[in-house]
């Protein structure tokens, strides 16, 4: 006769849970690393678009992004932002902008007293949509 040992029963208990919580932690794993990445293309984007904004207007002293939608369409960006000018006046509005340009693709015009066609050579203040700051 075959005696089963009780211990057994508890090691693949143990095996099972263990693969179990390692099978999670990849998964959980994987989506941070893909959320990550996600997040650092969407900041690259805007960093790019900033300096594109700077190529395309005078006397920006800051850049609030407020919201950042993507077209799969057209593979272009639509990008919502708050900009001071030098002088502290500010103006809300949106431009295109495709990845690795060097200007903005098109924009509205709300204040055309802060959106003054130039370049801006100065460093200006950039707030990120995830309210990272810098200095561009």
């Amino acid at each position: 006769m075959h005696k089963k040992n009780v211990g057994d029963g508890m090691k693949k208990m143990w095996l099972i849970l263990l693969g179990l919580i390692l099978v999670l932690g990849i998964g959980f794993g994987g989506k941070m690393y893909m959320d990550n990445k996600k997040e650092q293309k969407t900041l690259d984007v805007e960093k790019q678009s900033v300096k594109a904004l700077k190529k395309t207007f005078a006397n920006v002293a800051k850049v609030k992004i407020e919201r950042v939608g993507y077209n799969n369409m057209t593979g272009s960006y639509s990008i919502v932002v708050t900009m001071t000018s030098k002088e502290g006046e500010s103006t809300y509005f949106d431009y295109g902008f495709a990845k690795n340009q060097e200007k903005i693709s098109d924009y509205g015009i709300e204040n055309e007293e802060v959106q003054k066609e130039g370049i801006t050579t100065d460093k200006v203040k950039v707030v990120y949509s995830n309210g990272l700051e810098e200095e561009l």
